[in-house]
């Protein structure tokens, strides 16, 4: 009886039930503002053109204990409930307050292709600077309940510019705690700050120098909360990395990055470790590359819907080769449609629905048909395809053509 209990009240709930939840909680914390649950896209509306995404909420309901479960409703709300009214007005009160990010790119776009404006490049609609490919680098401004990332509408109201804040925010978060690093497996460390700004402290580089590891500092950071560090030299450490990683990826919130960092000559730069382990990380930044791709072919799809436009959102798909297990991308280009083309490995060309496609490597693609593709204003690469490839062009192409098993990876 007692387990059938414990099975009963451990259920997942679903996705509506903790939308209503929310719901009610910021209807009692803001009444006066009209806020509308979206179901479909699992958010809320405000009134102000606002939107609440409820994924990471969501994901730390299930993760809580049940009677930890209101608590998590009742933080999110509050943070909800003080975006915005607890801005700093002077320079000398948000110095205090400012502390260094990583922001997730896919996620920023996602955002903007919900809002239905995506035709500005993401370097003219918030302050940033790039840290990879995947990530940026901004500022935000703490409070109890809540994180808000610095617009340019603050820095014009301070005075300052982005390096000199994004300099302070840095400099708040060496001084904000002492060092908190546990070792989770041989050679593997990992931080517990319990702030949501583990992540961020990967531009604190005495912390990883100060750990005992074999070879220079390795560091991941797969969410807000995680940042992971081994050593370059540690084979085993650095195996337990990539699948700890997976895991916070696959199961926890606010996810950021697979992608795996190098500390050398004072900054950090992508790297991928030799052997069993780099193997291991280049077949997860493909899937997380899919994830995002999934996502943004989600939303696209309908924000193109309630446009009333006729494209298609060509899939970034994977398949596994079986001659040597690698993680393999492609996607379909249709002769005759409107398509917006993801990167991929390879680009199946169709020219009559039904019949063998011509397989084409991406580099070989953008050598001789990149003058019919146009790149999109988006962090995920994505390309509107102008015209088919027809004459010369294609007969070049064909000529190329590989196949799934033959094809050699960069």
């Amino acid at each position: 009886m007692l387990s059938f209990i414990r099975r009963l009240f451990d259920r997942k709930p679903g996705t509506e039930q903790v939308a209503r939840l929310l719901l009610q909680e910021l209807q009692r914390l803001l009444p006066e503002e009209k806020l509308v649950l979206d179901p479909e896209q699992f958010l809320i509306r405000r009134a102000d053109g606002g939107t609440i995404y409820l994924h990471n909420l969501y994901t730390d309901y299930c993760q809580a204990r049940p009677a930890e479960r209101r608590e998590q409703i009742a933080r999110f709300a509050l943070g909800v409930a003080g975006i915005g009214s607890d801005r700093p007005a002077d320079f000398d009160e948000a110095r205090p307050r400012l502390l260094p990010i990583l922001r997730r790119l896919a996620g920023v776009d996602l955002a903007r292709i919900s809002h239905g404006d995506f035709s500005k490049k993401l370097e003219d609609t918030m302050v940033w600077t790039p840290f990879s490919p995947t990530l940026g680098a901004a500022v935000a401004i703490d409070s109890d309940h809540a994180i808000a990332q610095v617009s340019p509408d603050d820095l014009k109201r301070w005075g300052i510019g982005f390096e000199q804040a994004f300099e302070i925010a840095v400099d708040n978060l060496r001084h904000k705690a002492a060092p908190a690093f546990g070792q989770l497996a041989p050679g593997l460390y990992v931080s517990n700050y319990g702030d949501y700004y583990d992540a961020g402290r990967i531009f604190l580089h005495e912390l990883a120098w100060q750990l005992p590891l074999d070879g220079d500092p390795v560091a991941m950071a797969p969410n807000r909360t995680c940042l992971l560090v081994c050593g370059a030299g540690d084979a085993d450490a650095l195996e337990n990395m990539i699948a700890t990683a997976r895991r916070v990826l696959r199961e926890q919130s606010r996810p950021l990055s697979a992608e795996m960092f190098r500390l050398r000559d004072k900054a950090w730069s992508l790297w991928t470790p030799p052997g069993q382990a780099g193997a291991q990380l280049t077949a997860l930044l493909r899937e997380e590359k899919a994830v995002d791709y999934n996502d943004q072919q989600e939303v696209l799809d309908k924000a193109h819907v309630a446009a009333g436009v006729d494209v298609f959102v060509a899939k970034h798909s994977l398949l596994q080769r079986d001659s040597d297990g690698a993680v393999i991308s492609y996607a379909v280009l249709p002769k005759g449609v409107d398509t917006w083309l993801p990167e991929a490995d390879l680009v199946f060309l169709c020219e009559v629905a039904g019949e063998t496609p011509t397989i084409v490597a991406w580099p070989h693609f953008a050598e001789h048909a990149g003058h019919l593709i146009e790149r999109l204003p988006l962090a995920v690469p994505r390309w509107k395809v102008l015209d088919y490839p027809e004459g010369d062009c294609l007969r070049r192409l064909q000529e190329l053509a590989t196949t799934v098993e033959a094809v050699r990876l960069q």
